[in-house]
């Protein structure tokens, strides 16, 4: 088999794989929507766990896999030291920080709006309306959210990307 078919299947592979995780979050976001009970979709949750998990150990020898890459494209993000790559590489860091802490925040709401069917929000200031102490827990999740997400993407892929560099000089040794 060459290279191409290689590719080709491991591609369809991938496809099968994302489809598959794709329909166990729908599903178990249904059935958790549905029943409020979260019992429900413990396979679900159980294979959402496991797959990243068994990849991660089977890809974990492959060094090209620590390089870190870009969400929707998959491009790696430049892995070297130069100012301009490390500029990139946390201005991506951010911008994923950003649409995942929009993502949680999303789900916040919805769980809010659709399954506790009220709104848990802190109180800033007494004299504030409970719109306005609603909106500024919102928002004050959300910024919490772009700053851990944000120190979690920069401490892993940075990790990574010093791992990938330790064995690249390993190999060149």
């Amino acid at each position: 088999m060459d290279e191409r078919s290689q590719k080709l299947i491991a591609g369809a592979m991938a496809i099968t794989l994302s489809l598959v995780y794709l329909f166990l979050l729908v599903s178990c976001i249904w059935k958790y929507a549905v029943t409020g009970d979260i019992t429900n979709c413990t396979t679900e949750l159980v294979l959402i766990i496991l797959i990243p998990a068994a990849i991660g150990w089977f890809a974990r020898k492959d060094e090209s896999l620590l390089i870190p890459r870009m969400f929707p494209t998959g491009q790696e993000l430049p892995a070297d030291q130069s100012p301009p790559a490390k500029k990139r590489r946390k201005k991506y860091y951010f911008l994923d920080a950003i649409g995942l802490a929009a993502i949680f925040l999303i789900f916040a709401i919805l769980d809010a709006l659709f399954i506790q069917k009220e709104w848990e929000y802190f109180v800033f200031s007494p004299n504030w309306s409970k719109t306005t102490n609603i909106f500024f827990t919102y928002a004050s999740e959300f910024f919490l959210g772009v700053i851990i997400f944000f120190a979690i993407g920069f401490i892993w892929s940075e990790w990574n990307i010093r791992r990938y560099h330790r064995k690249l000089k390993e190999l060149e040794d």
